[in-house]
C-alpha cells in the first residue's frame, strides 16, 4: 500500500515536471517565433530603406549628370542641339566664349557668308589682338566651318580688328604670328561697314518711340520716349526722374522750354542714359505736367546718327 502510494506520488512529480517543461518550451518557442518576426520585419524595413536611399541616390546623379547626353562641355552640348539655325549656334557658342560683358551680333551675306561681330563693352579699352584671337579658339572649334569673318568693335562701335578667313584658318590650326595681328589691325581701321550701332524704333503717326534705360542713384528704370530731333535736351517724366533718384527740384536749377502743349518750365537733374550700349551721364529736364519722355540731342553730342523711317532704325557712331 506504501509503495503504491509512493508510486502515485512519483508519476505525479513526474507529470507535474513534464507540464512545467512542456509550458516552458511553449513559453520559450512563442517568444522565438516572435523574435524571428521581429528580425525579419527588421531586415524588410532596412531593405526597403536601402532601396528608397539607392533610388533617390540614382535619381539625383541622373539629374546632375542627363546634361552629359549631348556632350561633356557647355560647347559640344550647344553644338549638339537639334533644330537652331547657323546663326544660333554661331551666336550661342560665341557668347559662351567671350568675357562677362562682352556682346556679339552675327551678320549674313549673300546666304553663306556669315560674319562675327564682336562688340567690347563701354567701359572696356581696346583688347590687343592675341588677347581676342585666345577666345577666338573655341568658336572656332565648332564653327570654324561656317564663319567667313570677325570683326571686332570697341567702345565707340568702331571696328579696329578683322579676322578673314584666311586668318581665321591660321588660327585655328595655330599659325598665329606677328603678321598676323598687325594684318587684322590694319583690316578692322578700314572695314566700317558695320561701324554703328542699331536703334530698333516703333513708329506713331508721324514720330519715332524707343526705349531709354535712365539710371541714377536708385537704380535703373527703363521707360519709352519720343525721339525728338527739334528738342536740345532730353526730358524725362517726373515719375521716372523720382523712381531713379532723390533730388531736391525746388532747388535745382530750372530751364524754360517750347513744347507742342506750350511753355514748360523745368527742373535740371542729371541721369545716366544707356541707348544701344552707349552710356552718357547727361542733364535732363524734368517734366512735372505730364508722363511724356523724349530723347533731346544733348545724348548725341560727339556723335553723328542717321535717321531711317523706312526701317524704323536710327543708326548712331562716334565722331
Amino acid at each position: 500500500m506504501r509503495l503504491k502510494k509512493l508510486l502515485i506520488i512519483l508519476l505525479m512529480f513526474a507529470l507535474f515536471v513534464w507540464a512545467c517543461e512542456v509550458l516552458y518550451l511553449s513559453q520559450r518557442n512563442a517568444s522565438t517565433f516572435a523574435h524571428i518576426q521581429f528580425e525579419k520585419a527588421q531586415s524588410k524595413n532596412s531593405l526597403l530603406l536601402e532601396y528608397k536611399k539607392k533610388r533617390i541616390e540614382l535619381e539625383q546623379e541622373y539629374d546632375k549628370k542627363k546634361h552629359l547626353a549631348t556632350g561633356e562641355t557647355v560647347f559640344e552640348r550647344i553644338f549638339n542641339t537639334q533644330d537652331q539655325s547657323i546663326e544660333d549656334l554661331i551666336m550661342r557658342v560665341s557668347q559662351e566664349a567671350l568675357p562677362y560683358g562682352w556682346s556679339c551680333g552675327v551678320k549674313v551675306e549673300e546666304f553663306t557668308h556669315f560674319i562675327l561681330l564682336v562688340y567690347l563693352p563701354h567701359n572696356f579699352q581696346r583688347a590687343t589682338p592675341d588677347q581676342v584671337i585666345a577666345y577666338l579658339h573655341f568658336i572656332l572649334k565648332y564653327c570654324g566651318g561656317y564663319l567667313s569673318d570677325v570683326a571686332v568693335f570697341d567702345r565707340t562701335h568702331k571696328s579696329y580688328l578683322f579676322f578673314d578667313k584666311s586668318m581665321l584658318d591660321a588660327i585655328k590650326e595655330a599659325r598665329i604670328s606677328r603678321d598676323l595681328a598687325s594684318r587684322s589691325e590694319r583690316l578692322g581701321e578700314s572695314f566700317t561697314r558695320f561701324n554703328s550701332a542699331t536703334i530698333e524704333c516703333e513708329k506713331h503717326e508721324s514720330h519715332l518711340f524707343l526705349y531709354l534705360e535712365i539710371a541714377g542713384s536708385n537704380g535703373p528704370v527703363t521707360c519709352y520716349a519720343l525721339f525728338d530731333t527739334g528738342a536740345s535736351t532730353t526730358m524725362l517724366s517726373y515719375e521716372v526722374v523720382n523712381k531713379t533718384g532723390v533730388d531736391n527740384l525746388q532747388s535745382a536749377p530750372h530751364r524754360s522750354f517750347n513744347t507742342a502743349n506750350g511753355l514748360l518750365y523745368c527742373p535740371i537733374v542729371t541721369r545716366e542714359v544707356n541707348l544701344a550700349g552707349f552710356r552718357k551721364s547727361i542733364e535732363v529736364a524734368v517734366n512735372q505736367r505730364d508722363e511724356t519722355n523724349l530723347l533731346g540731342m544733348n545724348f548725341f553730342k560727339g556723335m553723328d546718327y542717321i535717321v531711317d523711317f523706312q526701317n524704323l532704325a536710327i543708326y548712331v557712331w562716334e565722331k
